[in-house]
């Protein structure tokens, strides 16, 4: 260093330090120093979480309804080409079982009168014989063949008719025809008829040919107790005084063209006279009984004309009105799949909604039949009736609704009438049913004719059924056989298209903890940014407005986000539908869920342990060019591409 450098260099440093002194703010009190930090919280809290709309607990993504859990296996249906998602339900349980009592109602108090038969079969006076003493009518020239006719009344019934050139009939259950108190005159040691025949011509057994007619003769030696003659006559001994024969399986032909009007059952007597008979000139010779049918039962009838007959479906107590709230008077089945529906999902309502009837019958033929029901479904909560209404297509001829009732009882519940509108009724024709078989007929029920989709859509756990039929409604022929059947089931298989919103929930676990870098009382943070990130990706056919609540590691609620889905920030925008309203594009991107500008918002939200997602799932904004209903499959996909927390501050620590 120089002499000139050494002078002037202490001089300086002595004013550097000077200035640099004046600059300074140099405290008077604390002798802390205030520091102010940039702080950025950045924490994925998911990464790309899958939900499928449908699966279990083996499934590859997490489903949005569990079909395990939820008991929804019995409830969608998924087909494997394509995973289209049907909604299946199916009631075949209702186990109305025997209408019996309609063939009852149908032949109202028919019956056959006892009939007694007193007929002279031979005048000597009137024939033109005069003699002293006694002879043998065997010498005297006189016809000893003898028969006569006489008809059986047919009564007590207004409600049928039968045409014998038609070949109508009644069929007999377990039935005896009876011949009593025959008397025959004048007695004689040796009789008065050397032989004798009952002919029946209306009444055959099988196989009902007109050969077939009930014969019994009074012989000396019978072949047995059954039809053992040689053309299948019955034989009884001719010094009985009468006989009895099981006539099941037996039918009458009546005589009975008119319903207003009585008929006849014709039967014939015919006999030999014993030849050896000694007879006077003023003697007659005559023959007496009584014909009746004793435990008179019907099995099956075929009939030209009968009235309009009411039958009870289900059980009526008193015979009275109906009440669907009486255990006694309904049947019940369950709606299996829609129980617990609600754990996961609230108001999923389905579109194009339809249930097929099947209703089955046994021994109805050449009628019809409409069914009025009373068809009530309930759930914990609710309880909806499936009404019928006309068809809006007029073309089917489906028309569901009750414009009256065709019989005196009514539907009520507690007492109070149900409304038309409230019942349902399900025409079954069966002209071309066969006795001896089970005639299936499918019933469509959908939204054209009834308010199936309300119906359905209150997803009913337990549905009860009471019913009343109308029988043979255009009074023309009817064929009837017990045991009668009916029963009804109905199905329940539609595409799985959404008609309106419904709701799905999740959870997932969201350690908020990160937040407390920023909530520290001592410090003083100047929050920009505290977020809840949300970017994905969705393969649905649905958009779906998101409502957030936080929640802590016991379960309690923080903070609700959203709450009224009022928000049209917090959107996860529909996939593009195709014409069949099937996802074909998804869409993809981002909302935020903003927590709070200050430490006193976020203090709270750091014991944040899990994130409850309530999806509001509707059909708004989807794109594609189509307003088809949005239809679902089992593989379409919704992912959370990733969630997270994301926060920004300026904390100033010290003063």
């Amino acid at each position: 260093m120089s002499s000139s450098q050494a002078s002037w260099w202490p001089l300086t440093v002595a004013a550097l330090t000077f200035i640099t002194l004046v600059g300074c703010d140099v405290p008077t009190g604390n002798s802390s120093p205030s520091i102010n930090t940039d702080t950025e919280i950045s924490t994925p809290l998911v990464q790309e979480k899958t939900f499928t709309f449908l699966g279990g607990p083996n499934s590859e993504f997490d489903p949005l309804i569990d079909t395990t859990s939820s008991d929804f296996d019995s409830l969608f249906e998924v087909e494997s080409s394509n995973n289209d998602i049907s909604v299946v339900q199916e009631i075949d349980n209702f186990d109305i079982g025997n209408l019996n009592e309609a063939l009852d109602n149908a032949t109202g108090s028919l019956t056959f009168d006892q009939k007694t038969f007193d007929e002279t079969f031979i005048d000597l006076q009137k024939e033109g014989f005069t003699f002293a003493g006694e002879r043998q009518i065997g010498v005297l020239n006189v016809e000893l063949q003898r028969s006569a006719t006489a008809n059986i009344p047919v009564r007590g019934s207004n409600r049928v008719a039968f045409k014998k050139s038609q070949n109508n009939y009644v069929e007999l259950g377990p039935t005896t025809i009876e011949v009593q108190n025959i008397t025959s005159s004048p007695t004689a040691p040796g009789g008065v008829f050397d032989s004798l025949r009952f002919t029946y011509p209306d009444i055959r057994v099988e196989p009902y040919g007109e050969d077939n007619q009930l014969v019994v003769d009074f012989v000396e030696n019978p072949c047995g107790s059954g039809p053992c003659g040689s053309n299948g006559e019955y034989e009884r001994d001719i010094s009985g005084d009468g006989f009895r024969i099981d006539l099941e399986g037996a039918r009458i032909y009546p005589d009975k063209p008119n319903i207003d009007e009585n008929g006849t059952v014709t039967f014939k007597i015919g006999g030999q006279v014993n030849p050896d008979l000694t007879v006077k000139d003023d003697d007659k010779i005559s023959f007496g009984a009584s014909t009746s049918f004793k435990n008179f039962k019907i099995r099956e009838i075929d009939v030209d004309q009968a009235k309009p007959f009411a039958v009870a479906v289900t059980p009526n107590e008193n015979g009275g009105d109906i009440n669907v709230a009486n255990d006694n008077e309904v049947r019940t089945a369950a709606f299996d799949g829609f129980g617990g529906i609600t754990d996961r999902v609230d108001g999923l309502k389905l579109a194009d909604v339809s249930l097929t009837f099947q209703v089955e019958t046994a021994n109805l033929a050449s009628t019809d039949a409409q069914v009025y029901a009373a068809i009530q479904g309930t759930n914990e909560t609710n309880q909806i009736y499936l009404g019928g209404t006309e068809d809006r297509d007029a073309t089917r001829g489906a028309d569901r609704n009750v414009s009256s009732l065709p019989f005196s009882a009514a539907f009520t519940e507690n007492g109070s009438r149900l409304p038309n509108d409230s019942l349902i009724r399900l025409g079954v024709g069966l002209g071309g049913a066969s006795l001896g078989e089970t005639e299936r007929t499918s019933l469509v029920v959908d939204g054209d004719n009834s308010n199936v989709a309300d119906f359905v859509n209150a997803l009913p756990t337990e549905v009860r059924l009471a019913g009343q039929a109308e029988i043979n409604t255009n009074g023309g022929d009817l064929r009837v056989r017990k045991p009668i059947a009916l029963d009804a089931n109905f199905s329940l298989d539609v595409p799985l298209r959404i008609r309106d919103r419904f709701v799905v929930r999740d959870t997932i676990d969201a350690d908020l903890s990160d937040l407390n870098d920023l909530t520290d009382p001592e410090e003083d943070a100047n929050i920009s940014t505290a977020e809840l990130q949300f970017s994905y990706t969705n393969g649905l056919p649905l958009g779906a407005d998101v409502k957030m609540v936080i929640v802590d590691a016991a379960g309690s609620v923080i903070e609700r986000f959203n709450g009224g889905f009022d928000n049209d920030n917090f959107r996860i925008e529909p996939a593009a539908k195709d014409e069949d309203g099937a996802a074909a594009a998804p869409s993809s991107g981002t909302f935020v869920f903003t927590l709070g500008s200050t430490q006193e918002d976020l203090r709270a939200l750091a014991d944040g342990d899990k994130i409850r997602l309530a999806l509001n799932m509707d059909q708004a904004g989807s794109g594609g060019g189509t307003a088809a209903v949005a239809r679902l499959r089992a593989d379409d996909q919704l992912t959370l591409n990733r969630v997270r927390l994301e926060a920004d501050a300026s904390v100033q620590t010290g003063n």
